[in-house]
């Protein structure tokens, strides 16, 4: 009578974290301890809140994404695995035990830290996978996603970290091998003078704002925010955000008008084939008569919950022309930003007299244009586009509308495209809040 070996893979964290794994055909026990150091108190508090296992490598979310993170990830799916457990056993500890079911299994694991405390600090370091995965049996193999050291984690923030664990597809045995997987975690408190400085810089007292002026703002916790914690290409999950003044703004006016140095994430057309015949238009003759209605949706989606900006009324509606020669109005009323118009832009670039109907305009000046992808659509990811759209379209290509090029060109470009296409969102600020 034959019989089926079982696998199982056991990792076990002291202090920190114990991740098992049971895998078809043999049993293997993996330890993992993930050790605290720093001072450490009861107001010093980074703990893990929930592991869980999920289908496949999300598209987006709230993950850092260093190196080969997630997004290096994609396309990789759960599958032939059986969860046995996988709980927060207390503050400093994950029991995970699954059972694999042949080679190529997959499993993939979130895992949430929090801090819980009063004060601020890091996650410092996380060593122990490189000589576990160098040891007998390498066909199985553990790798954490989105993990990078010396991460910052303030008081009430989360970091979440994606954990696969998968069998060589090619794998023909696995001997019968306890395997054991020690894991370091090393967290340390922010600095004394970094605890000293307060959550919110003082308000800059500013009034007169000259286009181009640099201006940071965390439009999540809706307050001004350091210029050293904001947004960049290598950490994704800040949301203090570098802005630039579009219009010149003098003490007589409250509010300024500020648009993001990035795109939001998400590629988006400016208006979708479903969104225009959904509007009324016959997919034969597909142009821009009804406006960025599919660049307006995700605009709104992504901006809805943002605090501290001010919400957009029916005053702020605006009417422009299309290719056919009529009107399109955008109902910005209750928005929380709003596109930046092709108007805006040319001047900007310093031409006044720009209409929807002239040729492509050079000239404008980075920030404009900044972080927006090198080298096509292969190596652009959910923050990165190398065209965004303005709200304005052509009026004599009737299926075009303009946009920002990477590079700082601004030209016209098909109403349908998405790939690669974003949204990058003018807010209006109270002075006060600066």
């Amino acid at each position: 009578m034959r019989t089926r070996q079982k696998q199982r893979i056991v990792i076990g964290v002291l202090c920190s974290v114990i991740i098992g794994l049971a895998v078809g055909y043999a049993v293997l026990s993996q330890q993992l301890n993930i050790q605290g150091t720093g001072s450490i108190t009861s107001d010093f508090s980074i703990v893990f809140t929930n592991i869980e296992e999920i289908n496949q490598v999300p598209e987006n979310g709230d993950y850092n994404d260093f190196d080969n993170g997630v997004l290096g990830s994609m396309g990789i799916t759960t599958h032939d695995i059986t969860t046995l457990q996988a709980d927060v056993t207390n503050d400093h500890q994950i029991d995970l035990n699954v059972d694999m079911k042949k080679p190529g299994a997959t499993g993939i694991y979130e895992i949430t830290v929090e801090n819980t405390g009063k004060l601020d600090g890091y996650i410092s370091d996380i060593t122990g996978l490189d000589e576990a995965n160098a040891s007998e049996p390498t066909d199985i193999r553990f790798m954490l996603f989105n993990f990078k050291e010396n991460q910052k984690i303030r008081v009430g923030e989360e970091k979440k970290f994606i954990l696969i664990v998968s069998w060589n597809e090619d794998a023909t045995t696995i001997p019968q091998t306890n395997k054991s997987l020690t894991l370091d975690l090393t967290v340390t408190q922010y600095s004394e003078q970094e605890q000293d400085r307060p959550d919110i810089p003082e308000p800059s007292g500013k009034t007169d704002y000259a286009v181009g002026d640099e201006v940071y703002f965390d439009p999540v916790k809706g307050q001004r925010c350091y210029s050293d914690e904001a947004w960049t290409l290598d950490d994704k999950s800040r949301t203090c955000y570098k802005w630039n003044v579009i219009k010149a703004s003098d003490s007589s006016k409250d509010t300024v008008e500020l648009l993001l140095d990035h795109d939001l994430p998400g590629d988006t057309a400016w208006i979708s084939l479903e969104d225009y015949k959904e509007a009324g238009g016959t997919e034969g003759v597909y142009n821009n008569n009804y406006g960025p209605i599919t660049a307006l949706k995700h605009l709104k989606n992504m901006t809805d919950s943002w605090n501290g900006v001010v919400t957009l009324t029916s005053a702020d509606n605006v009417t422009r022309q299309n290719g056919s020669g009529g009107d399109y109005t955008i109902d910005y009323n209750g928005y929380k930003a709003r596109l930046i118009s092709g108007q805006e832009i040319a001047d900007i670039a310093g031409n006044n007299e720009w209409t929807q109907g002239s040729g492509s305009i050079e000239g404008l000046p980075t920030w404009v244009y900044s972080n927006m992808a090198m080298n096509g659509i292969s190596d652009i990811d959910v923050y990165e586009h190398f065209v965004y759209w303005t709200d304005s379209a052509h009026t004599w290509a009737s299926g075009g509308a303009w946009s920002v090029f990477v590079g700082g060109i601004f030209d016209n470009n098909d109403v349908s495209n998405a790939s690669g296409y974003g949204v990058r969102p003018v807010v209006r600020i109270m002075k006060s809040n600066l």
